[in-house]
């Protein structure tokens, strides 16, 4: 297949094939799959995961995605779609140079401007040969017509590259309530249709934990693209929720040979739910509890996890017995699940706290949880020590300064036995060690939690 010139427009390579060519059957077709999906619920999604398999197979599904999409259709001007490239070897991101790109219902603008914009990026290239055969990004534009109407898009496929340079490319593109981003992939591949779920279920848990690390080719044809949107989504403080799951056997295909589906939106984090601390609370008990009486970690293979719990997050984890401080551990970024970084910091203050012994079976009696959840760090000016605490609201903020390799932080309960902002500050400073009282380059967070004890 021949490339498209610089500014031309790129046809069509599989209508017919994996859509109807014909426009009346192919706007019929997409429209069923967009009204046979729930509503939306209120929830304003930002970014999608959507099956690009032929439309008899995966069309219901990419459904829900689109109307995940659906509350926020008058506000979408541009959409970013990012697949992987199947049929033609590319190192990095490949942009296309077509002004244009055609589908039975018409063409669909190419966003030139942004792509200009991301070709000064490290591995992005121009991979118009990439695109001419590719079907990932294409069978998306029909279901961008229908929903959002004439707006630009920016496709992108993805060959060899590391997940860090695709988030780079995808964080680059992300722009404001305007834009929609639609990373474009499969999952399993060619299994029976059992255990092309089982390996669905857990690729979808790695990526509702963001786990890009844990999703590979095997698990999903467009694990570089979802690795690149899970990495940017955590520093935009989104969170991926789970949609809907499939496989070809639900619909047209041979069970014995099957591809998973799978749609997820990528929504901003909600506020921990009393009933979900309390969860939370059990865990870290049990994951205390585990080691003591079996001398081995806890085994962190939960199946009954509340989703949003799932989602990236940071706690700290405080013991005691009364008053008496037995161990407190806690993470200030959001690597990992929050449930897991709450049972990973429950064994840290129980056996690791540099502080105290390790935790005793007999303390166990009358032992003091308290698990406190972070929100996500808000950077606030940092010229001088009374520049950070005018930016804080005193019994409320936690803050984290940082500065030549060293950091520090204090929880907000600290304001009860400190509550000037200014003696504060100075006993953080004293905590973190600094080489000099407020040394140059000195960066400040502030941040919020909510606890529960028990």
């Amino acid at each position: 297949m021949s490339t498209t010139a610089a500014g031309g427009v790129r046809p069509a390579a599989v209508a017919g094939v994996f859509y109807p060519s014909d426009p009346g059957a192919l706007r019929d077709e997409v429209d069923g799959y967009l009204g046979e999906v729930p509503g939306s619920d209120g929830e304003l999604s930002k970014a999608v995961i959507a099956p690009h398999a032929g439309y008899r197979y995966s069309g219901a599904t990419a459904g829900f995605a689109y109307r995940a999409l659906a509350a926020r259709k008058d506000q979408v001007k541009r959409v970013v779609i990012v697949g992987p490239a199947h049929r033609v070897r590319l190192d990095g991101v490949g942009l296309s140079t077509a002004g244009s790109w055609a589908t039975p219902l018409g063409e669909v603008e190419v966003d030139r401007e942004s792509c200009d914009r991301l070709a000064d990026l490290p591995g992005v290239t121009t991979a118009d040969s990439a695109h001419a055969p590719e079907h990932s990004v294409e069978v998306h534009l029909p279901f961008v017509q229908r929903l959002f109407g004439a707006v630009p898009v920016v496709p992108l496929v993805v060959g060899r590259a590391a997940v860090r340079d695709v988030a780079r490319v995808v964080d680059a593109a992300w722009g404001d309530e305007a834009t929609a981003i639609v990373v474009s992939s499969d999952l399993s591949h060619y299994l029976d249709d059992e255990a092309a779920r089982n390996r669905d279920r857990a690729t979808a848990s790695a990526i509702l934990e963001c786990r890009a690390g844990d999703i590979g080719p095997f698990d999903a044809c467009g694990c570089l693209p979802i690795g690149g949107l899970l990495s940017a989504a955590i520093g935009h403080g989104l969170a991926p929720r789970l949609l809907d799951l499939s496989t070809s056997a639900d619909t047209a295909g041979d069970p014995s040979r099957v591809v998973g589906y799978g749609s997820f939106a990528l929504r901003p984090l909600q506020p921990v739910s009393d009933d979900q601390l309390q969860w939370l609370i059990d865990l870290a008990r049990r994951a205390i509890e585990h080691e003591l009486r079996q001398s081995e970690p806890y085994p962190l293979d939960d199946s009954e996890v509340p989703d949003q719990l799932r989602s990236p997050g940071a706690s700290f984890v405080t013991l005691q017995q009364g008053t008496k401080l037995l161990g407190c551990i806690g993470s200030l970024d959001r690597r990992r699940a929050l449930w897991r970084d709450v049972a990973r910091n429950a064994r840290g203050a129980a056996f690791e706290d540099p502080r105290f012994s390790p935790l005793t079976e007999a303390e166990l009696q009358d032992l003091s949880v308290e698990v406190s959840v972070l929100s996500p760090l808000e950077e606030v000016p940092a010229e001088s020590l009374d520049t950070v605490a005018e930016a804080l609201r005193p019994g409320i903020d936690g803050v984290l300064i940082a500065a030549g390799g060293k950091r520090a932080t204090f929880l907000p309960d600290v304001w009860e036995k400190i509550p000037d902002a200014g003696d504060f500050l100075r006993e953080l400073v004293q905590k973190a060690r600094w080489d000099e009282p407020w040394p140059e380059g000195v960066r400040a967070w502030r941040y919020t939690t909510i606890s529960v004890r028990c």
